[in-house]
């Protein structure tokens, strides 16, 4: 699965070593939302989203989904 590096951090660190590692990789802006929007699209990740004009602007992930 292509979030195995996402799901190894969480393992080994929690939530804040995965939005670490989000933010390490992508940055911010575009980059860090379309991140953000595919993780959220696994299913199994809840990202809880900063809005401007209706557009997410900004995010971070705050839970894993996927051990439950």
């Amino acid at each position: 699965m292509a979030d195995d590096e996402f799901v190894t951090a969480f393992r080994a660190g929690g939530i804040k070593t995965v939005n670490d590692l989000v933010t390490t990789k992508f940055g911010a802006g575009h980059s860090l939302v379309h991140a953000l929007e595919w993780l959220e699209e696994t299913g199994l990740w809840r990202i809880k989203w900063h809005y401007v004009h209706g557009t997410p602007d900004f995010g971070v992930v705050m839970e894993y989904l996927g051990d439950g």
